[in-house]
């Protein structure tokens, strides 16, 4: 028995010891992104310590899920997980001490941002709620995407709106719904993973982890750890050649200024916010660029005509790289909040020269 018990046990311990180690280091929350997706060892705990700390918890904006009694608002946000960086976001530093009034569509309410757009401004909700501007934020990757199969007659009057706030906040759909499982179980496929992730992330300049999340060398170091990876999403790389073809562009561009016409008969201006990769941001530094094509997508879109107000985050955070470190988080694929700032400065600057573009026309008028 006792020969039994130390077989079996010479056969347990390195399984033993590979949940522990998997247990104790495996990123098993929304957040570090890319260090889950990947099964990549968090080396720097501390790192997210160096950001903004104060007011985080501070919320400025008003959010539409909240059936706020206010009906006129000076800015309506929409967008993707960019969007929803709460204390830390762009649209919070805008919203700071009043500055500007904002109303935020809640990401669970819009799936298809540029799509629900589209569907409020058929329906009734310009009617009922009054802005001067809209802002429209969209990830790189999912840009030309979001409008293949765009219905651009599709309605969402805005009781079906609030119903349907009702419907996903009730308790009887939360039961119902089976939300994203991100605690650890045994036996579970991560105790291998894990363990030869963290060998690879060690023996290995470039690599791509779970087939999610590719690690290369930078020519020098945009983040405060000690190395020069940049981890990002791999997607950013598969969807690149789509997103740089010049004919996709073009409809992108075509279907944001007819965004920006509708919004205009309603007395709104359209501000277009793209939030780019992370893969975009740092491709020019990356050591080893074979296999990685350019991404083209900015330098496309920023020679053609729009109606809308364009902000150029690429030229923008590319500058603010050069200057801070960290404009986005070493192991996510989200900006971070130096870089949420520097948006919100030149959203913030765009909506000054319009307003004194407005008044100069009207002076012009009057006299």
């Amino acid at each position: 028995m006792r020969k039994f018990i130390f077989k079996t046990l010479w056969f347990l311990l390195p399984i033993i010891a590979l949940n522990i180690f998997t247990f104790m280091f495996y990123i098993r929350t929304e957040g570090p992104d890319l260090l889950r997706m990947g099964y990549i060892l968090n080396l720097f705990p501390n790192y997210h310590d160096i950001f903004l700390k104060e007011d985080e918890n501070k919320i400025n904006y008003t959010q539409i899920s909240e059936k706020p009694k206010s009906r006129k608002f000076k800015v309506l946000t929409l967008g993707d997980s960019f969007s929803e960086q709460q204390g830390h976001g762009y649209k919070n530093y805008l919203a700071k001490d009043n500055k500007i009034t904002l109303l935020h569509i809640d990401r669970f309410l819009s799936g298809n941002q540029i799509q629900t757009l589209f569907s409020l401004l058929n329906g009734d909700f310009f009617e009922q709620y009054h802005f001067e501007y809209v802002i429209l934020e969209n990830i790189e990757r999912q840009y030309i995407e979001s409008i293949e199969n765009i219905d651009t007659l599709k309605k969402l009057s805005s009781k079906e709106l609030f119903d349907s706030i009702d419907e996903k906040k009730s308790p009887k759909v939360k039961t119902v719904s089976k939300p994203v499982d991100l605690s650890f179980k045994f036996p579970s496929k991560s105790i291998l993973l894990f363990p030869y992730y963290t060998f690879q992330y060690y023996s290995k300049n470039n690599f791509l982890f779970d087939d999610k999340v590719y690690k290369t060398k930078l020519s020098r170091s945009f983040f405060s750890v000690d190395n020069t990876d940049l981890l990002f999403y791999s997607y950013d790389a598969n969807i690149t050649q789509k997103n740089n073809i010049y004919e996709n562009v073009c409809k992108l561009n075509a279907t944001l200024n007819n965004l920006d016409k509708l919004l205009k008969k309603k007395g709104v201006k359209l501000i277009v916010l793209p939030a780019p990769d992370k893969y975009d941001i740092y491709y020019d530094y990356i050591v080893d660029k074979k296999g990685f094509t350019k991404p083209r997508l900015f330098e496309q879109l920023q020679k053609m005509h729009k109606d809308y107000i364009y902000i150029d985050s690429k030229k923008i955070l590319s500058n603010a790289i050069t200057q801070k470190k960290d404009i986005y988080y070493y192991d996510d694929t989200h900006w971070s909040p130096w870089a949420s700032q520097f948006i919100a400065a030149e959203i913030e600057k765009q909506i000054r020269i319009d307003e004194n573009k407005t008044l100069d026309g009207n002076i012009g008028v009057a006299q």
